[in-house]
């Protein structure tokens, strides 16, 4: 259950760095840009992006750390030594 919550955690913050980003373009595209302002905004958008996608491999490793764990326990059954 855990990791379904760092993968749900994950994937919010790849959404709202696309959303930043999504922000930045539009203060780009305005009339007069504002490229000043949507400097530090791209480079928080990339934070948060970053964020969200370290989560997402935290979630996977742990999933495939947990399978992997069940495997060598039922392996281990199968051969009758127990430590």
């Amino acid at each position: 259950m855990r990791f379904w919550v760092r993968e749900l955690a994950g994937w919010a913050l790849v959404g709202l760095g696309l959303f930043v980003f999504y922000v930045v373009y539009i203060i780009l595209l305005q009339p007069a840009p504002r490229i000043l302002e949507s400097g530090p905004l791209a480079f928080i958008g990339f934070i948060i992006f970053r964020g969200g996608i370290h989560l997402l491999k935290v979630a996977v490793a742990a999933r495939i750390c947990l399978y992997a764990h069940k495997q060598a326990e039922s392996a281990r059954a199968r051969v009758g030594t127990t430590p």
